[in-house]
């Protein structure tokens, strides 16, 4: 058996990796990236490292030869309408290369809506998958805790945390993604399934906020942005409007409560509990020194 990982030394990818390492062979394992020097310690532990780019779909197709299961991250690029044509050319390559199963990442709340580019390229994505005809898993992620941190930082450092939305949502840690990612792609039986990796505990911005402060003895404030706010913060920080456009609505889908699912997926996956985001948010503030 050949497990194969595309995205290999992004962040996601590489947790996913080192997870994957902790289960099978190195020389099992085949790990596509554009940046094959990234993963020069995993070459020397005898991982596959092989070239490949979604923007180059017959040096991907060879770049996927001999993997039977495959984990196919999301390209970064977020701008409107880059991904699902890209995705889609990623899951024919796999298909021609004779990958045997897809597992790929979405997200929590992936759905058909044009409005919503990144809800909205899951679900294609998804899509183009089922109607590959390869056998399929999806793990759909919730928002990432790691994002949380800066922000927390300076809501700690400030007392007020201003924010878009106000539906809970359940932010998992992206190295239990990787642990997760890892242990359903070593693992039989998971064909046509659709699994949620969440935090173990959904928040408001305001219970977020206040959890994290309490440690450091901070009373943080929690000050609901308006979606005209939000959007004028991205745009005050330099964002092009396009980007811009595609955060502010998939906060919208936040604040609507799509993201407001708590599962045991992670546990479930990858043999340990997912942790809890203000644990994992207030440990990365210490290790940077606690706010003053």
């Amino acid at each position: 058996m050949t497990y194969g990982l595309t995205g290999a030394s992004g962040q996601l990818g590489t947790s996913a990796l080192r997870h994957l390492l902790t289960r099978v062979p190195a020389s099992q394992v085949v790990a596509v990236t554009r940046s094959p020097d990234k993963l020069q310690e995993f070459a020397d532990r005898g991982v596959r490292v092989r070239a490949g780019d979604f923007k180059d779909a017959a040096g991907l197709t060879g770049a996927l030869e001999g993997v039977d299961r495959l984990l196919l991250i999301p390209m970064p690029d977020l701008m409107p309408g880059a991904r699902p044509p890209l995705h889609r050319a990623a899951i024919e390559a796999a298909r021609k290369a004779g990958a045997g199963h897809v597992v790929y990442v979405s997200s929590v709340g992936a759905r058909p809506n044009s409005s919503d580019d990144i809800l909205n390229t899951h679900f294609e994505t998804e899509q183009a998958l089922i109607g590959s005809g390869l056998p399929w898993t999806f793990l759909r992620m919730g928002p990432y805790a790691d994002f949380l941190v800066d922000p927390m930082k300076t809501a700690v450092t400030s007392g007020t945390h201003a924010a878009r939305g106000w539906a809970p949502s359940s932010p998992v840690v992206r190295d239990d993604l990787g642990a997760a990612a890892a242990g359903l792609l070593a693992s039989e039986g998971h064909a046509g399934l659709t699994y949620h990796a969440t935090g173990p505990v959904s928040m408001t911005h305001a219970e977020m906020a206040s959890a994290v402060g309490a440690p450091f003895g901070a009373t943080v404030v929690y000050t609901a942005l308006s979606d005209e706010q939000y959007r004028a913060g991205l745009a005050a920080a330099g964002l092009p409007p396009p980007m811009a456009d595609v955060l502010a609505r998939f906060q919208e889908a936040s604040a609507a409560g799509l993201f407001d699912l708590v599962t045991h997926d992670v546990e479930r996956l990858s043999g340990r509990p997912a942790q809890s985001p203000v644990d994992f948010i207030v440990a990365a503030l210490k290790a940077q020194g606690a706010p003053a």
